[in-house]
């Protein structure tokens, strides 16, 4: 059993923690969320709707039913058990099922700012929510963004995903000052307790973040990667589920959204080189910035690869010269076509890129040539393994 206390507010300096006790197994430990006090009034007191949010990962992992010593939303609730713990479930087979039990539901409203907010790391999707927003009225224009430290920084959190967490505060708030935007910034040690890869629990990390902000979000944006017919149970493969989930984390306070759903990943990066805020702030890297490097992108992960061959294609890549290197970038370009062709469990946006790059007429027989060498190479590891057992 996972016993989950009520919350508590407690002030440090210009910091707010709003934390709780929770026991597992007899062990004692404190969940905890910082903010700036500035947002102290807006914080949630009144109902562990974050907490058992954040926390539900862990008691699925561990098959621990989750008892609570206090409120929560009965909406919330009801989603937790008629839909997300048997999704979970059917996605990933080592999960077990189990219950969320209450001292008493709540359905009080406790929003009284009326506003808007999503998440801004200066990526594709979320500057394409933002974007998508801009021409919208309260309480559905987006009045703040949100940057938290609960995994996307460090799976296991700790003092280097916090480094890297500032770092990259350094660019998202640059951006938030051209566009006239506050960020809220919330620093967890939720990482530390669930020990889990954050690409398999990242939705409700994030989420449980925005649920602490209830009386101050009205709406909430979540910025996923995928499409409307995107949705699939895949194993452990949530982000394929995010359509399902994300709306099943509302309250009777906020209401979340999946943002941007009907935009492949090809027209949210199109969407967002028609704005010149993005040219300088865009940040898709896996590699965090490394002082003395000009560029805030390593333009060699993955994912800048991805990010730049698309903007080549669509003809804009040019103007982000000044976020990735691009001279790196086509030297390495066919390779990277190879590799992606190469790839034998393709990615719902490593599909979509590969149709494109074959419509414009991409192909040459330097591209066909890293393909077979990297399928060959794979190969010749698969035997040396079978050779070797």
């Amino acid at each position: 059993m996972i016993i989950i206390d009520k919350p508590q507010l407690e002030k440090r300096n210009d910091k707010v923690i709003l934390s709780v006790d929770f026991e597992i197994e007899a062990d004692r430990r404190k969940l905890w969320y910082s903010f700036s006090n500035k947002y102290e009034e807006y914080l949630i007191v009144e109902q562990l709707d974050a907490f058992v949010v954040g926390l539900l990962f862990l008691g699925l992992k561990t098959g621990h039913n989750i008892k609570l010593n206090a409120p929560i939303s009965a909406r919330l609730f009801y989603s937790l058990n008629h839909y997300l713990i048997d999704a979970f479930c059917l996605v990933n087979p080592d999960y077990k099922r189990i219950k969320i039990i209450p001292s008493s539901l709540s359905t009080s409203d406790f929003n009284v700012a009326n506003t808007a907010g999503t998440g801004l790391s200066c990526g594709i999707d979320s500057f394409a929510t933002y974007f998508e927003h801009k021409n919208e009225v309260s309480p559905y224009l987006i009045e703040y963004f949100t940057f938290f430290n609960v995994g996307s920084h460090g799976d296991n959190g700790g003092d280097k995903a916090r480094k890297i967490f500032n770092e990259r505060f350094n660019n998202v708030s640059q951006f938030a000052e051209k566009v006239n935007r506050e960020v809220i910034t919330v620093d967890s040690n939720l990482s530390e307790i669930l020990k889990m890869k954050f690409q398999e629990t990242y939705n409700l990390r994030t989420i449980s973040c925005a649920l602490l902000l209830q009386k101050l979000f009205k709406n909430y944006y979540y910025s996923s990667g995928t499409r409307f017919d995107h949705f699939a149970f895949n194993n452990k493969e949530i982000a394929d589920l995010d359509m399902l989930v994300i709306p099943n984390l509302s309250t009777e306070s906020t209401s979340v959204f999946v943002s941007a759903l009907k935009y492949s990943r090809i027209d949210r990066t199109e969407l967002i080189s028609e704005f010149p805020q993005t040219y300088e702030h865009l940040d898709v890297c896996t590699h965090p910035y490394i002082e003395g490097r000009d560029e805030i992108n390593c333009s060699e992960c993955y994912k800048c690869q991805r990010t730049m061959l698309t903007l080549e294609l669509l003809g804009k890549l040019e103007f982000y010269e000044k976020v990735f290197d691009l001279d790196k970038f086509r030297k390495n370009k066919k390779k990277y076509i190879g590799w992606l062709l190469s790839k034998k469990k393709k990615l719902t946006l490593d599909r979509e890129l590969i149709r494109v790059i074959k419509e414009m007429n991409q192909m040459d027989s330097e591209i066909y040539f890293y393909m077979i060498k990297n399928i060959l190479y794979r190969q010749k590891l698969k035997l040396k393994r079978i050779f070797n057992s």
